[in-house]
């Protein structure tokens, strides 16, 4: 695959991931629908996970920091329902740290700062 086509997957694992974020953030705790966003939710993180370093190795880009804090910002977004679930975070607090998470991941992608 070209670079594009992984970049575009990529995009498209960012919008799962997020749908079913906003989905499970949503959610009044009555259960209906989560397999739906929680399924969205883990194909997205591994279509990112899969096309990010698909498209690392395609394009002449070497393993910098911002590629490690990116992957950071990766593991706190998937682990987002469990803490959710668990009672470690209140839902207001966990949809704060997902905009900002999200925010930060494209920032790092744009600017890539180190």
């Amino acid at each position: 695959m070209t670079p594009e086509t992984y970049r575009w997957l990529h995009l498209v694992g960012v919008l799962m991931l997020f749908v079913g974020l906003g989905g499970i953030l949503a959610q009044a705790g009555d259960g209906k629908g989560s397999r739906l966003f929680l399924a969205l939710h883990g194909v997205g993180l591994v279509a990112m996970l899969v096309c990010g370093i698909g498209y690392i190795h395609k394009k002449p880009l070497a393993w910098e920091n911002w590629v490690f804090a990116k992957i950071a910002c990766w593991v706190l977004l998937g682990a987002m329902p469990v803490l959710v679930r668990r009672g470690v975070l209140p839902r207001a607090v966990a949809l704060i740290l997902v905009i900002g998470l999200g925010g930060a991941a494209a920032w790092l992608a744009q600017a890539k700062p180190f």
